[in-house]
């Protein structure tokens, strides 16, 4: 009789088979090659690349990772953060305990090929159980537990130093915990942690609350603080500086003694009086008087009075400096005979007793500006420029205009347009701009076609992948081109000993099935070589894009 496996593949050693290796074969079993594995054994079960992982168990002796009771799992390269599911698949689908530890960044599910299977959290552990038909969480099964403690003097402690040291409220809600700083209890609700009352003892200290409800609180002993205006204080300690602030009803009487300033609002109405007030030894600056009577003022000045009658008000002779004759008399001056001397331009006159105008060439100096018609320049020479208010200056080829002999660089959009007999341009040693990295292809790739017209990676591609088109990162490549237009972009990418290769093309995020050159899309790369990527994309509609793209080995 053959032998035979157990459900966690131990041999099950048949009779009269195996001669003269029983107790090898025996040994293996019960050792830590299998029966140990399934009690005390850990596996590492690895996540290289983006990709699940499945387990399977074999009718052998030999080691197996899904025999084991403990998985470890690990990430490395492209599998790092990946969020997926361990499947244990072939042969697994037994009942059996496992411990599982995520050591990886993203979230994995360990699951049977059907079922839902457990999450468990990046950085976490649980013990999960295989039913045979679905894997489930060993600890959730024990959700209606009551956990106590003997009568005979056992504990069960919830002991802090501080509430600082708590866990989080919103994990463990509905849980309690004693702060030995304070020495209250608190208990888990609504994500905080909410102290708990004694009834009839003292409060303590709280960190917070509204004392809406409080009685019988001594104010000589029991408030600290000074009680706002707002409250019906004066919001100043007794006998200190202060600053009273009123709005509608508000009386208010105070006796100052002493040196005391007095700061009054500089708006609105200061008060009304009943009677008649006098201002002694008081100094106003810039006061308003409305229809006051000012008496018979000792000094002043009256520069903005108005009303004052000049037949009554005023005094003196007005001077010519001040608009008047300088003079009582009514006599006035002929300027024929009692002036002599010439009139300036200053003063409304010509400055010259010449009737003959300024020569420019000979009586003129300066340059003539350009607010006054002229170019603010003394010489001119090739082509000019001006700014509306300076003046004229030269205009440099290649910055102000397009010069044949001069480079010059286009940031806007150039349409060069043909006729029916002529092409549109014609260049000679055209450059395109390649951009090269030492990056290695991997994940999604952005091509930024304003930028360049080739992409050169020089290290060996790490994995298969995508490559989006796009204007560049703050533009699409919907906006930079136009219904009816193409581009040309080339990609070549470093392959290693695996081949890797372009399994995704997108333009502007969204996934475009290129047409490739042959009917049929590449598979794979080519190992140890430079693949060089051709794709011309034409925009067909809005966001509607038509891509031919075509691969090239070079080695």
């Amino acid at each position: 009789m053959p032998s035979t496996y157990s459900a966690l593949k131990i041999e099950l050693l048949g009779t009269g088979e195996n001669s003269g290796t029983w107790g090898t074969l025996t040994n293996t079993n019960l050792g830590d090659a299998v029966l140990g594995e399934a009690i005390t054994g850990s596996a590492t079960v690895a996540f290289s690349s983006a990709a699940d992982v499945t387990l399977t168990l074999t009718d052998t002796q030999a080691s197996q990772s899904a025999r084991n009771l403990r998985l470890n799992i690990t990430e490395s390269g492209a599998g790092v953060g990946y969020v997926g599911n361990l499947i244990l698949g072939s042969g697994c689908q037994i009942e059996k305990f496992y411990l599982v530890r995520n050591n990886g960044t993203g979230v994995k599910t360990v699951k049977n090929t059907t079922g839902t299977g457990v999450a468990v959290a990046a950085g976490k552990a649980t013990l999960v159980y295989n039913d045979g038909t679905n894997v489930v969480d060993v600890l959730n099964s024990f959700s209606s537990a009551i956990l106590g403690a003997e009568n005979a003097g056992s504990i069960i402690p919830f002991y802090f130093a501080n509430q600082a040291a708590f866990p989080s409220a919103s994990t463990y809600h509905g849980a309690i915990a004693h702060s030995h700083a304070d020495g209250a209890m608190y208990f888990a609700h609504s994500s905080a942690w909410v102290r708990m009352l004694d009834s009839g003892g003292p409060l303590g200290t709280p960190s917070s609350g509204t004392a809406t409800n409080l009685t019988g609180l001594p104010l000589s002993t029991g408030v600290t603080g000074t009680l706002g205006a707002a409250n019906g204080g004066t919001g100043v300690a007794n006998n200190a500086a202060m600053t009273v602030t009123g709005s509608g009803n508000f009386a208010y009487t105070r006796t100052l003694t002493g040196t005391t300033n007095v700061t009054l609002p500089t708006t609105g109405t200061l008060a009304t009086l009943a009677g008649t007030e006098t201002l002694t030894n008081k100094t106003l600056t810039s006061p308003v008087l409305t229809t006051p009577a000012l008496g018979t003022p000792a000094s002043g000045v009256m520069t903005n009075v108005t009303g004052l009658p000049l037949t009554t008000g005023v005094t003196g002779t007005l001077p010519i400096a001040n608009g008047g004759t300088g003079t009582t008399s009514t006599t006035f001056t002929n300027l024929t005979t009692n002036v002599t001397g010439t009139l300036p331009i200053a003063n409304g006159g010509t400055g010259t007793t010449s009737t003959t105008f300024a020569n420019l060439t000979t009586n003129v100096t300066g340059t003539l500006p350009v607010a006054n018609g002229g170019s603010g320049a003394v010489t001119l020479t090739g082509v000019l420029k001006g700014n509306g208010t300076g003046a004229f200056t030269a205009a440099t080829a290649g910055t102000d205009y397009v010069a044949p002999g001069t480079a010059t660089t286009f940031t806007a959009l150039q349409t060069f347009n043909g006729t029916s007999s002529n092409a549109s341009h014609k260049a000679t040693n055209m450059l395109e701009v390649a951009t090269v990295s030492a990056i290695a292809a991997t994940g999604t790739i952005n091509f930024d076609t304003t930028t360049q017209s080739v992409l050169y990676y020089t290290t060996s591609a790490t994995g298969n992948f995508t490559v989006n088109f796009r204007g560049s990162s703050g533009t699409s490549l919907n906006t930079v081109m136009s219904t009816g237009e193409s581009l040309s972009a080339t990609f070549l990418v470093t392959t290693g000993a695996t081949a890797y290769y372009n399994s995704v093309v997108q333009v502007d995020g969204s996934t475009v099935t290129p047409k490739w050159q042959g009917g049929t899309a590449p598979t794979s790369g080519n190992a140890s070589s430079i693949d060089s990527y051709t794709y011309v994309i034409i925009k067909t509609g809005a966001a509607t894009f038509t891509v031919l793209a075509s691969v090239t080995k070079f080695a």
